[in-house]
């Protein structure tokens, strides 16, 4: 499993350090400038960024004829799996820890910025990220990585779908009073996850039964 997790940070060690780079410049220039709209962008651009490039280990190893190697090696098929999931979420975590770092700084260096805004706007970018890489994961095991400007556009399609969708059942269920937003984006964040454990458990079957 190591040695799993191992290979697929080197073949996107570039494009880690390359979105590392963007997210703090970006979220510092939008901390800067302290503008409302500007600051909940900011908590969203590292989850756009970072995760992504595990999910574009899927690709490479299609490309580069990995994928077909690494099922000659004396590891489970679900391992192999695993170890794409948990790297997207090593890189999740990092998103946030990154987040939370640079506006810790901005807290105590321009202006309180660690508020209940950047508590929900961290949520719901964990939520959406997580239900583009539900769909990706599956979509890719399903359709093939062939296929990834495609399955691009329906994960991405996906998680909009899943945010609008809670976003209009929730506030019939239990209205739109006070502590509403904190809610929301727990929700969000629950339903996601469930979505994220469905589509690696989907992921695993569809993988043990496929051919090369």
């Amino acid at each position: 499993m190591r040695g799993l997790l191992l290979n697929n940070f080197y073949s996107m060690e570039k494009g880690i350090r390359q979105s590392f780079i963007i997210s703090i410049a970006a979220v510092a220039l939008l901390l800067l400038a302290q503008n409302p709209l500007g600051l909940r962008a900011a908590t969203f651009l590292p989850f756009l960024l970072i995760p992504i490039n595990a999910l574009e280990v899927l690709k490479h190893d299609r490309l580069s004829g990995w994928d077909k190697f690494e099922v000659t090696l004396p590891v489970s098929r679900e391992k192999i799996i695993r170890s794409k999931y948990l790297t997207f979420l090593i890189l999740l975590v990092a998103s946030a820890a990154l987040l939370v770092v640079l506006f810790t700084v901005a807290d105590f260096a321009i202006a309180p910025s660690l508020d209940a805004t950047f508590v929900n706007f961290t949520l719901r970018g964990i939520g959406i990220v997580l239900c583009i890489a539900a769909a990706t994961f599956f979509l890719t095991y399903m359709l093939g990585a062939e296929k990834s400007d495609t399955i691009t556009l329906m994960s991405g399609g996906f998680g909009i779908a899943v945010f609008f969708l809670v976003s209009s059942v929730l506030p019939r269920l239990i209205g739109t009073g006070a502590g509403y937003d904190r809610i929301f984006s727990i929700s969000l964040v629950l339903i996601a996850a469930i979505l994220f454990v469905i589509s690696y458990i989907l992921s695993v079957v569809l993988y043990k039964r496929k051919e090369f």
